[in-house]
């Protein structure tokens, strides 16, 4: 029930780098040495989730001399703590980053710790191509990985900001975008960037500019002051994180590991959800509308009621027609395809998923087939937090919710069959726990839980993000599910059993 972090944590760690990154405009003309020295430093920062210290981040600038000409290096490093099950665990990264004479990142080179999972990613700018090269040392991790990536021409970096600030270029009231190359989730992005106002911030005049990157949907507030150095920022709506600018002695000082809660407990408890045809719910969030953070799907309804939101869920219900696998079709392309998490090409995953579906050729069929495969062949285990991906999941045969979602996902793309990653809550022993599950799409979207072997999932699984798994979107859901964490509460107003009675809490039976 505690899979989700899998997904937040890495996230935290790009949004934090996204927190420190500071690219803007294209610089014209292109900075000389004399400019790019103002830009030499190193800065330590604090790192808040819900007030609480749990990390730092550092940024070195510094320039180097290189066959072209100087050039300016930058080397980030940043730690979260987490607590996890009682657990104490590590998320952390470390990052160098040279840039070229256009402010481009022509080298990265980023080394990370998910929750005691290390990878290693390596790129190269070779004229309008990003060679990318993704590794991990994990004994059953897949081979490495190398990526060409076409880069647009206005591809920029993180330097760009400070650069304009010093020449007096950026005021109040500018609007603009820019693209930059995001290795957290290995994916060009653009930001929509608004000058918002002048303020002051400990005694100093700053700008506070708000960032929205296009690929995650999230946005982010800088204070900058005018030198370009980050003071200051926040991700509204994301467990408070902040980061704030320390001496190097209170940057690592204090921290305590930051307590993942993984349920919601409530006042009425449901009886066996399985039985239920529908539960109805009001869903309180503490800070903006709680109607924000829950989707409409085919089986879930949300209702805003002020700041609250009224969610009915019904029971999946099977479905009554069938297609032939296997389903193609351009709009259900992206969540066929093979990706980094779902290595539904790997000839070990195509071999199993065929043995396993064998001449079954109705897509609702040979979703059963895999769903129940899953579920009788994984170990289960309470909580795997480091992120694991189909094929190592397939190779190991345990995991908690999310291995087995992810496993039912990559077996079903291997015969032709569309899924996708939900993550959401799910109701047990009186409370809403964090889960995972998966959806299959067999002429509509299907909701599948391998990890319980519910063929459709429950009226107790309300989902809060569905991921076609590519990084994008996979990053976007744990964004999805981090704006949950300690920010909402959950009331059950009342059920319909499976014989159509209705029990409405502090109504009386109808």
């Amino acid at each position: 029930m505690r899979a989700f972090a899998k997904a937040l944590i890495p996230l935290a760690l790009g949004v934090a780098a996204f927190a420190l990154a500071r690219a803007a405009l294209t610089v014209d003309p292109p900075p000389p040495a004399e400019e790019l020295e103002q830009l030499i430093g190193t800065e330590w920062y604090r790192v808040q989730v819900l007030g609480q210290s749990n990390g730092y981040a550092c940024i070195q600038t510094d320039l180097i001399d290189t066959p072209d000409g100087p050039r300016l290096r930058v080397t980030e490093d940043l730690k979260i703590m987490i607590s996890l099950g009682g657990q104490s665990l590590e998320a952390s990264k470390s990052q160098v980053t040279i840039h070229d004479e256009r402010l481009r990142p022509a080298s990265i080179e980023l080394a990370k710790n998910e929750l005691g999972r290390a990878s290693h990613l390596s790129a190269r700018l070779e004229g309008d191509v990003l060679i990318v090269r993704t590794s991990s040392p994990e004994p059953g991790a897949p081979p490495a990985q190398v990526r060409r990536i076409e880069v647009p021409h206005e591809l920029t970096s993180d330097l760009v900001i400070p650069i304009r600030l010093l020449r007096g270029e950026l005021a109040v009231g500018d609007v603009f975008d820019f693209v930059v190359y995001d290795p957290e989730v290995e994916v060009i992005d653009r930001h929509s960037v608004t000058v918002e106002r002048r303020d002051t911030l400990d005694g100093v005049d700053v700008l506070v500019i708000k960032a929205r990157s296009e690929a995650l949907g999230v946005d982010v507030l800088s204070w900058v002051d005018d030198r370009g150095v980050l003071l200051r920022q926040t991700v509204p709506g994301l467990m408070d994180l902040t980061l704030e600018r320390v001496t190097e002695q209170e940057a690592p000082a204090s921290l305590a590991p930051f307590e993942i809660q993984s349920q919601i407990a409530v006042d009425n408890h449901l009886p066996l959800v399985r039985t239920l045809r529908q539960v109805e719910l009001r869903v309180r969030r503490n800070v903006g509308e709680a109607a924000e953070l829950i989707p409409g799907n085919g089986r879930q309804t949300v209702a805003p009621d002020g700041d609250d939101a009224v969610v009915t869920i019904a029971r999946e219900m099977p479905p009554t027609d069938g297609l032939p696998l296997p389903i193609t079709g351009e709009s259900l392309e992206p969540y066929l395809r093979p990706t980094k998490h779902v290595q539904s090409d790997d000839a070990r995953i195509v071999e199993t998923a065929q043995d396993i579906v064998g001449d079954e050729t109705d897509a609702w069929g040979a979703a059963q087939l895999l769903c129940s495969w899953v579920y009788r062949n994984m170990h289960k285990v309470s909580s795997e937090p480091r992120p694991i991906t189909a094929l190592e999941a397939l190779e190991a045969m345990r995991g908690d919710c999310t291995e087995h979602a992810i496993l039912l996902a990559a077996l079903g793309r291997a015969v032709g069959l569309p899924t996708r990653l939900v993550t959401g809550l799910a109701y047990v022993g009186g409370k809403f726990g964090y889960h995972a599950w998966t959806e299959v799409y067999v002429g509509r979207w299907v909701e599948m839980d391998p990890a319980w072997g519910e063929m459709t999932a429950d009226a107790g699984h309300m989902t809060i993000y569905a991921s076609a798994l590519d990084e994008a979107s996979y990053a976007r859901a744990g964004l999805a599910t981090g704006r949950t964490i300690g920010t909402v509460e959950i009331d059950v107003l009342g059920y319909i059993a499976a014989d159509g009675r209705e029990v409405w809490f502090g109504e009386e039976e109808q």
